[in-house]
Parts: structure tokens; C-alpha cells; sequence
């Protein structure tokens, strides 16, 4: 059958078929015939059709994956949650991890890959839409005696080199008070780790790091004790740089918890206006100009004890379906809530009490197996 249909149809207007084709309905299509496999898999395709469903409007093949806290991961169709239909159907996905523990977590998603880490395991790159799955190699770093260490993680995509990075840093705590950083970046093109230039001063606080616009940006904090801001670092997955940033001009007058997000393809801050405060402020950066600009969107409230546990807060956004509308999707566990960037009002869409983390994710071809 598929192949009276190539038969008949031009080429173009088969690959313009296929590029709207949902990429589980692909992988069947990849076992008609060795035209169509050939064509499926080619670098070329899978590119054009990743574009094409990432920039679907009505978001048909957005996904959010919710993790809970036994590392149970859940999946929803993005559109149902902004439509806000009363109830948001959840479905179990499984794990690629070979021993999922509560010491698993989502660092993030680009292209349809996420990546996971664990203390137990390797960090792995994920695609749940075509059930691929890589383990990264063994880290392989030197230990110091008398230490102690934190990981920090970030993933994201080098766009110059088409390539997808994993970033770790290593933050050591000498038992005599002081300080030091390893950062260690992974290469999936080049399936290796390799050392690069750390950042100077302060102390890490945000993980993982939050990537926009090819960079992965970090909260950093003057002292390691606690969770007061001083300025924002990013890192640049092109050329391999650090960079500071100011935060918002108010925060510096309190100087509480925040926490890093991305809204649409900006960077966000979710600032807590006082530790045992009942409401945060969203301000969003506007530019990636040498001068930062900051705008507040809107303010939300929360339970007070949010305190600390505003880093393990999660904000992300897609733009609503009508153009002068924008839609943010802000999770403070277990609540789900949408801002409505049109009426400017905050509701609360879901709750969902196991959940830990989240993050949105397009459906798509890529196979982190194959990239090299």
C-alpha cells in the first residue's frame, strides 16, 4: 500500500506529509518500506520535522512531565492543562533509569531530549517519544579527602555545532572553610567529558541550571550558609564562557530566596518579597543586551512556608493560542497555576500532591543514540 501511494505522489508532497506526522505514528511508518525508513531517519528530516512541531501553535505535540517523589514519572498533553480542563488526564511513563530512586532528577529538555541524573547512576539522555535512551560515561572526576561536594547540573544545546552539552559542576567545601569549583562539560557528539574554566567567587545555589537562548544561567549566593542573592552567572555552550548578571533592582532592597526559570524564551526570577512572606514576584529579563532589563509580570501567592523550597520551583511558559494573549504555567508544589498575561490574573488549574518537578518537552525524532 505505502509503496503505490510513493508511487503515485510526488516525492515533495510525501515528506510534506510525513513532516505531520506525530513521531510514534513515524516509527511505524519507518517499518513500511526502505524508502520511507531511509527518509525518517535522514538528519535532514528529523531537523525539518523537530522545527515544524516545535513551532506548532496549538502545541499539539508539547508534553509536560511531571516527576513524582518516588521518581515516578507522569506525562500530560500541555493543551489540556491551558485549556484548563477540569480533569487533566496524567499518564505513567517509565524510567530509563535501570534504578529509579528518589535520588533521580530532571535537569531539563531541549529538542525532545531530557536529561536525568542520578546519585546512584549515570546522567542519561532521554527521548520518551521514541523510548531511546543513552547512559553518559562515567564522570571519572578525582576526589579530594577531607572535602565535601555538591553537584550542579545543567543540559542544553550548542546550536553552532549542533551539538547537545551536559554541564557538572562540581562545588567542593574544604573542612577548613574554603572554597573551589570543577566544571565539567559533556559532549554528546563527542561522547566525552572534558574540563573547562570555572567561574569565580560565591557559591552556587540554583540546581540545575536554567538554559535559554544557547546559555545556562545560575543563581549565586555570597555566603554558603545561606540562600541571599547576590548576582545571576551564565555560562555560554558556543564558546564556553561565564558571564554575571544583575538581579532586579527591588530584590537588592530585601535580598530573599529566588529562584531561576525560563518564560517563553526569556529568563526569569521567581522572587520571594520576604522569607515568611505569602506572595513572590515574577520579573522576566527582556534583552540579552550587555545591560540587563528587567520587567515584573505579576505577583503570586503561595503558601508561607515556601521559604527555601522556592528552588525547587519550577516556571515555564508557551504562548497562549491567541497572539495578544501570553499563558504562563507556574508549578509551587503540588499547585499548578496559569497567568494570564491578557486579564492579568493568576489561577490555580490542578493540584497534584506527589508532585516533585516538572517540565515541558515537544515530542520529536531525535535519537540521542545517533547524534555523533
Amino acid at each position: 500500500m505505502a509503496e503505490s501511494i510513493i508511487s503515485v505522489l510526488p516525492h515533495e508532497i510525501i515528506i510534506e506529509i510525513l513532516l505531520k506526522v506525530p513521531p510514534k505514528s513515524l516509527l511505524k511508518f519507518m517499518c513500511v518500506s526502505k524508502t520511507w525508513l531511509e527518509l525518517i531517519s535522514s538528519a535532514k528530516f528529523i531537523k525539518n520535522h523537530l522545527e515544524l512541531i516545535a513551532n506548532d501553535k496549538e502545541y499539539s505535540h508539547h508534553r509536560i512531565i511531571f516527576q513524582e517523589s518516588a521518581c515516578n514519572f507522569k506525562v500530560c498533553c500541555l493543551p489540556s492543562m491551558l485549556n484548563k480542563e477540569r480533569s487533566t488526564e496524567l499518564c505513567d511513563i517509565g524510567s530509563p533509569m535501570e534504578n529509579p530512586t528518589i535520588y533521580t532528577w530532571i535537569v531539563g529538555s531541549v529538542n525532545g531530549l531530557i536529561c536525568l541524573y542520578s546519585k546512584i547512576e549515570e546522567t542519561v539522555l532521554w527521548n520518551p517519544a521514541v523510548k531511546k535512551s543513552k547512559k553518559l560515561p562515567t564522570l571519572g572526576a578525582k576526589l579530594r579527602n577531607g572535602c565535601s561536594y555538591y553537584l550542579k547540573y545543567g543540559f542544553g544545546y550548542d546550536e553552532t555545532r549542533d551539538d547537545y552539552k551536559v554541564v557538572v559542576i562540581q562545588c567542593i567545601y574544604e573542612d577548613s572553610g574554603s572554597c573551589d569549583s570543577v566544571v565539567n562539560i559533556y559532549s554528546l557528539k563527542a561522547d566525552s567529558w572534558r574540563t573547562i574554566n570555572k567561574f569565580q567567587g560565591n557559591f552556587l545555589v540554583n540546581s540545575p541550571g536554567k538554559f535559554v537562548n544557547g546559555k545556562l544561567y545560575w543563581a549565586l549566593s555570597a555566603d554558603v550558609d545561606t540562600f541571599n542573592m547576590c548576582n545571576i552567572i551564565s555560562l555560554d555552550l558556543a564558546d564556553e564562557t561565564w558571564r554575571r548578571l544583575e538581579l532586579p533592582d527591588s530584590y537588592g532592597k530585601g535580598s530573599y530566596p529566588l529562584a531561576l526559570g525560563v518564560v517563553g524564551s526569556h529568563l526569569s526570577v521567581l522572587c520571594l518579597n520576604c522569607l515568611d512572606g505569602t506572595n513572590s514576584d515574577v520579573w522576566i529579563r527582556k534583552d540579552c543586551a550587555v545591560e540587563v532589563s528587567w520587567t515584573k509580570i505579576f505577583t503570586v501567592d503561595h503558601p508561607k512556608d515556601l521559604g527555601e523550597f522556592i528552588f525547587f520551583t519550577s516556571i515555564f511558559s508557551v504562548p497562549c493560542y491567541q497572539s495578544n494573549k501570553d499563558e504562563i504555567l507556574l508549578l509551587l508544589p503540588p499547585v499548578i497555576l496559569t497567568y494570564n498575561g491578557s486579564t492579568r490574573q493568576v489561577e490555580v488549574v490542578d493540584r497534584f500532591e506527589e508532585c516533585a518537578a516538572a517540565e515541558i518537552y515537544v515530542e520529536s525524532l531525535v535519537d540521542p543514540l545517533l547524534i555523533s
